[in-house]
């Protein structure tokens, strides 16, 4: 597991972005009152290294982005990155 600021995980090519829905609303309130990120955000690599496919986390990157976007603060979420060996 790594801790990688929100700036950069927005950058990768990952579907992160969610709605306005109770689970984001919850998850950005939780960080507005400074709780931070504690469960892991899921990625997998593909066998080729170069891409990546989001397994879990969408709601905890959207809501840390937003908390970016307003505040400024690039708050570093944890990530764990599995590596597929399949071609």
């Amino acid at each position: 597991m790594e801790l990688i600021p929100v700036s950069e995980l927005v950058k990768m090519d990952l579907q992160w972005l969610r709605g306005d829905d109770a689970r984001f609303k919850s998850v950005l309130k939780s960080l507005k009152s400074g709780d931070s990120i504690k469960e892991a955000i899921q990625l997998i690599r593909c066998a080729c290294g170069k891409t990546y496919i989001l397994q879990d986390g969408g709601h905890r990157i959207s809501a840390a982005f937003k908390l970016f976007q307003d505040t400024g603060y690039d708050l570093p979420i944890p990530v764990s990155i599995f590596q597929s060996n399949i071609p």
